[in-house]
């Protein structure tokens, strides 16, 4: 099945498919396992920070126990 495919795009940023809907759904879900409503201008806080400063921004913000994976 993949053996004549040369490359994979991978679009993880919205850029040629819309996926901004899927992690906000994902942040939401995230912060509900701890009891948290997610707030109105989080996308707002967090647009344009790489996978590791949103995760360092959760959990210095919700003061959460998770590790970010960095620490």
């Amino acid at each position: 099945m993949l053996k004549d495919i040369d490359a994979v795009i991978f679009d993880m940023d919205g850029t040629l498919i819309d996926s901004m809907w899927m992690w906000e759904s994902i942040d939401i879900e995230y912060l509900k396992r701890y009891g948290i409503s997610a707030p109105a201008n989080l996308q707002r806080n967090i647009e344009g920070m790489s996978f590791s400063e949103t995760a360092a921004y959760f959990k210095n913000y919700f003061q959460l126990s998770d590790s970010t994976g960095s620490d």
